[in-house]
């Protein structure tokens, strides 16, 4: 038994084929819906051959008609970071168009920040299960466990989702109540959620670079799924 993926297929010829391989990755194609046709025949906006929204390739988010503005699959197949991209260009085009009313500027209120200057590392760790992205694979109280016993770490405590709003007050409950000065997260991706962890730090007081990041989804339960205790100990 080798484990291997069985592809069966038909040619173009109309032949059936079988061929082995190691790895399969399937490329999945995304059609337009009933609901972009519509949506666009009500603005009027020109749909490419394909029946997403016409769009430059240098301005992404504009499409036929000036002023409306377009982000994510409305203009073609694309993932998550992309389609916040757009949206994000797609707010500032539209703010674009509005600098001649008057924008009263809203300045976020942030407390002083501690000086932590000469205090010994009070360190928490919050370990995130992702659902089950982290916790199928990874023994998340067994981490959570092995934290509690390293230096300077007076805090350790699990999230189902570290990211949701309940969790983010419970860290910043969690650095008041117990004096923490240098937080630790294990949980997805800091490309998307290092900046959400940081701003927590600053409504608590601290520095925001007074955390660190560690990544156990993508570079352990991932790529570890056959593996969960070596996963496990590599978080």
């Amino acid at each position: 038994i080798t484990e291997n993926l069985i592809v069966r297929y038909a040619t173009d010829d109309g032949r059936i084929k079988k061929e082995e391989f190691e790895l399969v990755v399937l490329s999945v194609g995304l059609l337009s819906t009933g609901k972009i046709k519509e949506t666009a025949g009500k603005l009027n906006i020109e749909l490419n051959e394909c029946g997403f929204s016409r769009a430059s390739s240098f301005s992404p988010v504009s499409t036929s008609r000036a002023g409306i503005f377009v982000a994510g699959t409305f203009s073609g197949p694309k993932d998550i970071p992309e389609t916040v991209m757009e949206a994000s260009g797609s707010v500032s085009g539209a703010s674009s168009l509005l600098t001649e009313l008057p924008v009263k500027e809203i300045k976020e209120e942030l407390p002083e920040e501690i000086n932590i200057e000469g205090q010994p590392p009070r360190i928490g760790v919050f370990v995130c299960r992702c659902g089950i992205n982290i916790a199928a694979t990874v023994d998340v109280p067994r981490v959570v466990e092995y934290t509690s016993t390293l230096g300077g770490v007076v805090h350790s405590q699990e999230f189902m989702f570290a990211c949701s709003q309940d969790s983010q007050k419970s860290i910043n409950e969690k650095i008041k109540e117990k004096n923490l000065n240098r937080v630790v997260v294990a949980a997805c991706t800091p490309r998307t959620h290092e900046p959400l962890f940081q701003k927590t730090l600053q409504a608590s007081g601290l520095n925001p670079y007074l955390f660190e990041f560690a990544n156990i989804r993508e570079q352990c339960s991932w790529v570890h799924q056959e593996v969960k205790d070596s996963a496990t100990k590599k978080a």
